[in-house]
C-alpha cells in the first residue's frame, strides 16, 4: 500500500472516529451514508441492450433497410402510439427529445450534508432512462404479431412457454440473445429452481440490471415492464436500431427569482424496431 493511500486512509479514520464522539457527528456521518446507499439501488436502463445503437455523426440521417415484407414500427414522438411502417426498403426514424428539469431550493443545499445536487441530476436523468425502457417496451409489444405471441396459462410463466417462443425466432434462423420482463415474471423464474437457470451475481444485478442466464439468452428484469409479459429478442443488431442524435446532456437552467438551482437534462433519440421475426413474447394469462 502506498505511503499516499495510508494517509488517506489514516485521515478518514480519525475523521469518522472524531464524528462519533457527538451526537451532531453521528447525524453528519449517517447523512453522509445516505448517497452511496442511495446510489446502489438506482433503476438500471434495460431498453438500449436489446436494440443497436447508432450515435449519429453530424448531419447524418437516421436511415436504415428494411426488409419489403416486413412491417417496421416506429416511436414518432414522446407518448405517441407506435407507427407501423410497410412500404419502400428504406425507413428515415423520426427523431424526438426527452428532457426533464430538475430544481432544488438554494437553502436545501446548505441544509443538508449529503451531495443533493449530485442527486437531483441522478434522479432526474433515471426518470429519463425509465421513459426510454417504457417506449422501447411499447415499439417490441407493437411489432410482435400473434404467430410470434405464446400463452403461459395458471398464471405463471412456465418453461414450456418460454421455450416456445425461443422456438418462434430461432424457426427464422435467428438465435435468442435477451429476455426481458416484469419482477413478477422473474419470481415465477425463480420457482424452476437454479439447476434451469445460471443466476447472475448480486453485482451484475446492481450494476447492470443483469439477473441471469438460460439456454442462449441474457435475463433482463425492469419495473417498466407490463406485469403479464416476457420478452424474447434476438441480439440486438438483428431487431431494431436506437439513433442518438444528442445523448444525455445536462444544461444549467437557475431559478434565481424564486431562489432555485435548476438543470435542464435532454436527449435526442430515435426508436425504431426494424425485424418483427425477431422478437416473440409470452403472455401470462390466469385462466387454465
Amino acid at each position: 500500500m502506498s505511503l499516499e493511500k495510508r494517509s488517506v486512509n489514516a485521515e478518514r479514520e480519525m475523521l469518522i472516529s472524531q464524528a462519533l464522539e457527538s451526537p451532531e457527528g453521528r447525524v453528519a456521518l449517517a447523512q453522509a451514508m445516505v448517497e452511496p446507499i442511495r446510489r446502489a439501488l438506482e433503476y438500471q436502463a434495460v431498453g438500449r441492450k436489446l436494440l443497436m445503437i447508432d450515435e449519429l455523426p453530424q448531419g447524418a440521417l437516421p436511415r436504415y433497410e428494411k426488409d419489403v415484407r416486413q412491417t417496421a414500427q416506429v416511436i414518432s414522438r414522446r407518448g405517441g402510439v407506435p407507427r407501423g411502417i410497410t412500404e419502400g426498403e428504406e425507413i428515415l426514424v423520426p427523431l424526438f427529445e426527452l428532457a426533464t428539469h430538475p430544481t432544488i431550493r438554494l437553502s436545501e443545499v446548505k441544509a443538508r450534508r449529503f451531495f443533493i445536487v449530485d442527486r437531483a441530476q441522478i434522479k432526474a436523468k433515471e426518470a429519463i432512462q425509465k421513459e426510454e425502457d417504457r417506449l422501447i417496451f411499447v415499439a417490441l409489444n407493437a411489432a410482435v404479431d400473434g404467430d410470434h405471441t405464446v400463452t403461459s396459462t395458471g398464471g405463471a410463466l412456465s418453461i414450456t412457454a418460454l421455450n416456445q417462443a425461443f422456438v418462434t425466432v430461432e424457426q427464422h434462423d435467428l438465435i435468442v440473445g435477451k429476455i426481458v420482463m416484469h419482477p413478477l415474471r422473474y419470481g415465477d423464474v425463480r420457482n424452476w429452481g437454479k439447476t434451469v437457470y445460471d443466476e447472475a451475481t448480486t453485482k451484475e444485478v446492481l450494476t447492470t440490471g443483469l439477473f441471469g442466464h438460460i439456454w442462449t439468452a441474457d435475463i433482463h428484469v425492469s419495473s417498466r415492464m407490463p406485469t403479464t409479459t416476457a420478452l424474447v429478442l434476438a441480439p440486438a443488431e438483428y431487431v431494431g436500431a436506437f439513433p442518438i442524435r444528442q445523448d444525455i446532456t445536462v444544461l444549467p437552467a437557475d431559478e434565481p427569482r424564486v431562489l432555485r438551482l435548476g438543470w435542464v437534462i435532454y436527449e435526442e433519440i430515435g426508436i425504431v424496431v426494424i425485424n418483427p421475426y425477431a422478437v416473440a413474447k409470452v403472455t401470462v394469462s390466469s385462466s387454465s
